[in-house]
Order: C-alpha cells, then structure tokens, then sequence
C-alpha cells in the first residue's frame, strides 16, 4: 500500500508538471490549439501526457520485473496514443464514422487518418495479443474487441470530461464483476489530475486521449480473466460495445445525453456554464 501511495505521488507529480509546461507551451506559442465546442482555441491533443506517464509506469514495472506483458502493454498503450496523436494533428471532419471513412477512400482515393486508425489499432492489438496468448482466435477476438472499445470512447470524448467520466461510470459497474489490482487502481487515479483541467476546459484529451482510453477500459475487462474469449461478461460487454459502435452511426450519442435529465445532469457535472 505505501508503494501505491509513493507510486501515486511520484507520477501525479510528474503528470501535473508535463501537463502545465505542455499547455503553457502550446499556448504561449500558438501550436496544436484547435476550437472546442465553445469556439474556444486551446492545446488539442493533451491526451498524449496521460498515456505518456501510464507508458512510463508500465516501463517501471518491467524493468523491476522483467515481465515481457508489461512491456507489451506499454508499446501498445504508446502506439494506440500516438495513433490518436497523429489524427489530432492531421486529421479532419470531412468524414465520420467507419462508413465515412470507406466512402471517401473508394470515392475520392483519400486515405484519410480515420481509415489509419481502422487498420493500424486492430493491427496493434493484434500483435501484442499474439505475442502474449499465441491464440489466433483470441488475438482476432482481442483487435475486434480492443478496437470497438477505443473507438467507443473516442466518440464519447465531444464535450470537456465527458470521456473520463464514461471511464470511471463503467469501471465502477463492472467492478462487481471483475478484479482490479493496483496497476489498474493507479491508472484510474491518474486520470484525476488530467481530468480536472479537461473539465475546466484548459485543454482537450484528443484521440491521443480517448484512444488509450478506450485500450485501457479493455486492458482492465480482459486481463482479468486467462480466457478472455469464452467468458460471459466479456462477451455480454462486447456486444454492448458493439451495439453502441452500430447505433453511432445512426444517432447522436450527445443529443441523447443532453435530452436525458440524468444523462444530463452528470454530464455537466464540474463543468464550466
């Protein structure tokens, strides 16, 4: 427990200081500053420093020890990020969602950073599977799965702490079911400190953000189970992840959050009027 605590500290520490030189930076600067919903230009991608400090204490814990899953999870965690990292920065809104995407690369031939994220994260969480189960079914399982999972998450992060909150909802209802050890417990209170300057609208948790977001919501249902694929609740979230990836398509998760009272009300809870 008192290693928790110092672990805590140490990387709460360090998360606020990248957190407060990165955003001073961008700003001072006037780099990588996008409109929020507001119209308000702030740091577009801070969702880079979370998984950055989650990668570091996943390498920490590799190299005291010398587990190969921890430092498979860390690359992953990383290039899922840094997937996002690149759509933040290059990406655009002139295509949405799974069908958009392959609409525009048939129609128009663009290879837009939306159809990267389609290929590149299922490929991602592929490998790493493959590497830790040696399952092909369980590794196609893991990319479909994985894969859904981000970009569920990446959908939810449109208004300021939205995403986080989401997190934090679901992981309190499956923890009834599933088991959460101290890597798990350190990772969620790490999102504290992000999450109260993505609330007061300082700056955005981005793709970078959402999409370690998502990897990690699904890192905490399948890591607690050794046969991810044949369990009950594994396969009752999946089909609720994938039920809400198919209805996005069709409805605006927002405009049922805003027009539900409670939905509502806990959306705008802590956040700015």
């Amino acid at each position: 427990m008192k290693n928790l605590v110092k672990d805590y500290l140490i990387f709460c520490g360090l998360e606020i200081v990248m957190l407060f030189f990165f955003t001073l930076y961008l700003k001072k600067y006037n780099i990588l500053l996008k409109e929020n919903f507001r119209g308000e230009k702030i740091p577009c991608c801070m969702g880079i420093v979370l998984s950055l400090v989650w990668v570091i204490y996943l390498l920490k814990i590799f190299f005291y020890t010398l587990g190969i899953k921890w430092l498979i999870l860390a690359v992953s965690m990383w290039c899922i990020s840094f997937i996002g990292f690149l759509d933040d920065i290059f990406g655009d809104n002139k295509s949405k969602g799974f069908k958009g995407h392959i609409i525009r690369f048939i129609k128009n031939g663009e290879f837009s950073t939306g159809l990267l994220k389609m290929i590149s994260i299922p490929s991602v969480i592929f490998i790493s599977s493959m590497i830790l189960h040696k399952e092909v079914a369980q590794a196609v399982f893991d990319a479909i799965f994985g894969s859904l999972c981000v970009n569920l998450f990446n959908l939810f992060d449109i208004r300021p702490g939205r995403c986080i909150k989401v997190l934090w909802i679901f992981v309190v209802l499956l923890s009834f079911f599933i088991h959460l050890d101290s890597t798990a417990i350190l990772f969620l209170t790490l999102t504290i400190p992000f999450f109260i300057g993505d609330l007061r609208e300082l700056y955005m948790l981005g793709d970078a953000g959402s999409n370690v977001i998502g990897y990690l919501f699904f890192l905490f249902l399948t890591n607690s189970y050794s046969e991810t694929y044949n369990s009950v609740l594994i396969w009752m979230v999946f089909i609720a992840v994938f039920g809400l990836n198919i209805l996005s398509e069709h409805i605006s998760f927002s405009r049922i959050i805003e027009k539900n009272t409670f939905l509502n009300f806990i959306d705008m809870l802590g956040r700015k009027n």
